[in-house]
């Protein structure tokens, strides 16, 4: 059985969810935080953040020959859409108050906000009453080097 997990991604203008079917813990090679950086190749060049473009750039690293695995899943507006079995849901963003001053520049990089969801996992609890908080929040371009070192407890 595989770790579900969803990815978020979101600017002032967008947000995308992802669904990957399998591989959707943050730690180790294949972790999603250490997979979050195939994606880069593919996305503008941080710090200039998009969502669009960033989700298009995930699907387009991690969709394998055959399909399978990644799938665009909706864009809701809060955690309504989050899968039931779910176990890791990742937001992709800007920190608060880091907004654009000019379409081309971008002060400071996206983090991505990890959310263990196992409080909620099977609907045990609405977040939308009960607030998920992030487990931990890490700079996109750290990502690779702390979900290899992460151990999930």
């Amino acid at each position: 059985m595989g770790t579900r997990s969803n990815i978020i991604v979101a600017d002032d203008h967008s947000r995308i969810q992802l669904y990957r079917h399998w591989d959707g813990y943050p730690d180790g090679e294949g972790g999603v935080l250490a997979d979050l950086a195939l994606a880069q190749p593919y996305a503008w060049p941080l710090p200039r953040f998009e969502a669009d473009d960033f989700a298009a750039a995930l699907i387009r690293a991690w969709k394998g020959e055959g399909g399978g695995n990644i799938y665009i899943d909706g864009s809701p507006k809060g955690w309504e859409r989050i899968h039931g079995d779910v176990e890791w849901v990742y937001v992709i963003q800007r920190r608060e108050g880091q907004e654009r001053t000019r379409l081309l520049e971008c002060p400071g990089e996206p983090e991505v906000a990890v959310y263990d969801w196992h409080p909620y996992w099977f609907d045990k609890a609405d977040p939308e009453k009960n607030r998920p908080k992030p487990h931990s929040q890490v700079p996109l371009s750290s990502a690779k080097e702390v979900g290899l070192q992460w151990r999930v407890v």
